[in-house]
């Protein structure tokens, strides 16, 4: 009987001992962690355009509207006009990253109208346009040299890519140095036949000194 009493208040002690090194040794493993929490992290790097109508395309500022028809001195054996930088009405803007300056304009209509001025000394010169044709349907347009009306057009195919109407050279020669008015439109101003057509996109023209 002395034993058993003994042995209740040796299990009465230690219990109670054993409890309290099972709390400290828990405490001391679960540590609470109080510091700032990180927030993820963005992407860094702009996304750059992959093609034509690039939904998430980077581009520059669009230029500002021009409020009359701007001038270009001809020097050396070339010179490029970008659309977009000529006095325009009936056109839209269109951003692309696949154009030049990554804007062109795009032809809406019979009445729409893109001008330059151009002074050139005298020579012989050729004329090009890069351009962007929906279809084989709607390919064709007209550049007016002063008064005079020239017929431009891509190939067949490509379409749906910018190209250059090598097909189709504007060709004039100045016997003297000569201030020109050089203008885009649908129609032809001298030959209701050769008339042009709606929705073609005009990024820039061109003109080289061949002689």
């Amino acid at each position: 009987m002395k034993i058993m009493k003994i042995t209740k208040k040796i299990t009465a002690v230690i219990f109670p001992l054993v409890l309290a090194a099972l709390f400290i040794s828990c405490g001391s493993t679960a540590t609470l962690d109080t510091s700032p929490k990180k927030e993820a992290e963005e992407p860094s790097g702009e996304i750059e355009a992959k093609g034509t109508g690039s939904l998430k395309a980077v581009l520059p500022p669009p230029p500002a509207r021009m409020k009359e028809a701007p001038k270009f001195d001809f020097t050396g054996d070339f010179l490029q006009i970008e659309a977009e930088n000529t006095y325009y009405d009936g056109f839209d803007l269109v951003g692309d990253a696949d154009a030049s300056k990554s804007y062109a304009l795009k032809l809406l209509g019979e009445s729409s109208w893109a001008i330059a001025e151009v002074n050139f000394p005298a020579g012989t010169y050729e004329g090009l346009a890069c351009v962007l044709a929906p279809d084989i349907k709607h390919m064709k347009f007209n550049i007016l040299i002063n008064q005079d009306s020239y017929p431009v057009f891509g190939s067949e195919p490509p379409v749906l890519k910018y190209e250059l109407t090598t097909r189709s050279v504007v060709s004039f020669t100045l016997d003297q140095p000569t201030t020109v008015t050089v203008k885009i439109q649908q129609n032809s101003a001298n030959n209701p036949e050769a008339n042009g057509h709606n929705g073609m996109t005009i990024d820039y023209f061109t003109f080289k000194k061949i002689k």
